[in-house]
């Protein structure tokens, strides 16, 4: 939502005014949300690993033990023992409860594309170690239930069970390898809280627009209290004395301008049509279908004509202007409107006065344009034209009074 304008259509503003700024109390209270999120997360982390550092403490403390356990004969397995490794199947059971719930969470998240596959597989790995140390703490479990009195097998199968769960736990708390499960798992859902903590913070920084360069203001569609979104044009600035001029010309026409060329641009006012100089800057490397005044589909390419510097005009954005081109140039020739032309014989002809009389004088065509056309063979300066060829009751030898 726009909170507040500061300026209004047609004022003149220097780079880096303010023009207007975007309320921003959602975004700032999401954002609270998300880094109160990495602040709990940060704590269930440490949470974790204090858990597995005592756990392992606990562990490397039986495996000393356990040597003068088997000077114990004929001692069964302490009911104890059992007892507490039922407590840790119990715990191992609810972690991978935990552990398949989040998974699950995290391949929707990922088919729906809020999460990368870094962090799906994240949460996959972390499944997988939980499935795997349910298995361990069950076959700890066994193994407690099946050794006989006195036998070295139970020790050895206690001491090896207690190794596999310490190497696990040392793994996992080894926080210096990319490979820990546990630091990955934590690492993605804090990446991806930082992701949108920064994202939000961009936006935030972003909320007070200002002037990109010196101009004037224009197209000011924002008002305060209305809604704002990426989408929508709230306002424009224009630099006033740097212009471009956009034309399309047909592609068959096209072939004659080069870039740096010459061309004239005309405004037609109601005094007196006012022509300025320009310079072509661009032509676009493709044409584009454009619909005529007629409504017919044309290829046409865009042409960019940039004003010569030493040009001061008054121009607006938005003004129409017409573009003349001149890619070819012919001086001293005689040239006719193209309306005094008419077929005749295998070519053309126009009607002359000739000592008094009109007489049709074939002619051969030069370089023409949509208003006049040279002509190359059949007329001399001073010749008179008639310019009517459909003049009523003109015939050949027919006196004309010219006055």
């Amino acid at each position: 939502m726009v909170e507040e304008v500061y300026v209004k259509e047609g004022d003149r503003v220097k780079e880096g005014d303010m023009l207007l700024k975007i309320d921003t109390k959602d975004l700032i209270y999401q954002l609270t949300q998300l880094e109160e999120q990495k602040i709990s997360l940060q704590g269930q982390e440490k949470k974790t690993y204090d858990e597995m550092n005592q756990q392992l403490v606990s562990l490397k403390a039986q495996l000393q033990s356990l040597e003068g356990q088997k000077m114990e004969a004929n001692s069964a397995p302490y009911k104890s023992q059992i007892s507490q490794q039922q407590i840790r199947i119990d715990e191992a059971k609810r972690q991978l409860k935990l552990a398949e719930d989040e998974y699950q969470r995290m391949n929707i998240l990922f088919e729906s594309g809020a999460v990368s596959q870094k962090e799906k597989d994240s949460a996959e790995q972390a499944l997988n170690q939980a499935k795997n140390n349910l298995k361990i703490q069950e076959e700890v479990l066994t193994l407690l239930k099946e050794q006989t009195e006195g036998s070295d097998i139970y020790y050895e199968g206690q001491k090896k069970a207690l190794s596999s769960q310490i190497a696990l736990l040392e793994s996992q708390l080894n926080q210096g390898s990319e490979q820990s499960g546990t630091i990955q798992y934590y690492k993605g859902l804090i990446d991806s809280l930082d992701a949108q903590i920064e994202q939000l913070k961009y936006q935030i920084e972003r909320s007070e627009i200002k002037a990109p360069f010196d101009g004037i203001v224009k197209d000011l569609k924002a008002e305060k209290g209305i809604p704002a979104s990426p989408q929508a044009l709230l306002v424009s600035i224009f630099q006033p004395d740097i212009y471009e001029i956009e034309t399309f010309v047909l592609t068959e026409d096209v072939i004659g301008l080069k870039e740096g060329m010459a061309v004239e641009l005309i405004q037609e006012r109601k005094d007196q049509d006012v022509v300025f100089e320009g310079i072509v800057d661009k032509i676009a490397p493709s044409a584009e279908d454009r619909i005529s005044s007629l409504g017919l589909t044309e290829q046409r390419v865009k042409v960019t004509i940039k004003l010569s510097e030493k040009e001061e005009v008054e121009l607006r954005p938005g003004y129409a202007l017409d573009v003349k081109f001149v890619t070819y140039k012919e001086d001293n020739r005689l040239a006719v409107p193209k309306s005094v032309l008419f077929p005749y014989e295998d070519g053309e002809a126009l009607w002359v006065v000739r000592n008094g009389k009109a007489i049709i004088q074939p002619i051969v065509k030069g370089l023409e344009n949509d208003q006049e056309v040279v002509i190359l063979e059949g007329l001399e300066e001073g010749d008179t034209v008639i310019r009517n060829p459909q003049l009523e009751g003109l015939k050949e030898g027919k006196r004309i009074s010219i006055q």
